[in-house]
């Protein structure tokens, strides 16, 4: 056990020295240290211990995370026109996406001058191969598997929504 002990604080040592970590804090740490301090002490600190105990922004966004991954989750979206107006609805089955999302990272580290030596940070390609900025807006998939996308304002519920005025985007059938 003290064999294990030992060899953890070498190893410990090791990458400390390797890393380059002296425990000093540069200028601007400090600076974005004393920004925070400042902050938290403008609005009181942290609030108190039942909020800590039972914080329910933490609650909010778990709550949401797991509705989100239910791929059998139906919600009700309404697409709104600039001036409010809901112009279209459907059922979404599953996740409400963002279109800008993607699955690989956004930034690649890359020899560009091929010696091993001069590593930089590139922008990398999107999950369909290309550069440059991908599309705004949202997308998802109603439960016929027909995929929507919209670039404005929308509305999300659980369940439908009684809509009183007209809606002016229609599908033709058949």
């Amino acid at each position: 056990m003290k064999a294990l002990s030992r060899l953890t604080a070498v190893t410990a040592a090791v990458v400390l020295a390797l890393t380059g970590c002296t425990g000093g804090m540069t200028d601007d740490q400090k600076r974005k240290r004393d920004a925070y301090d400042a902050a938290m002490k403008a609005v009181g600190g942290f609030p108190d211990e039942a909020v800590k105990q039972n914080p329910t922004e933490l609650a909010n966004a778990r709550r949401k995370l797991i509705a989100d991954s239910d791929p059998n989750r139906l919600s009700y979206i309404y697409l709104l026109s600039m001036d409010g107006k809901v112009i279209a609805h459907f059922v979404a089955k599953g996740k409400v996406s963002s279109a800008d999302s993607q699955m690989l990272p956004d930034y690649e580290h890359k020899d560009l001058c091929g010696t091993g030596a001069c590593y930089e940070t590139v922008n990398a390609s999107g999950d369909d191969m290309t550069y440059g900025n991908r599309e705004p807006g949202i997308f998802f998939f109603t439960p016929e598997n027909m995929l929507v996308t919209w670039s404005g304002d929308y509305l999300q519920f659980d369940r439908p929504m009684k809509i009183r005025t007209p809606i002016s985007l229609v599908a033709e059938v058949g």
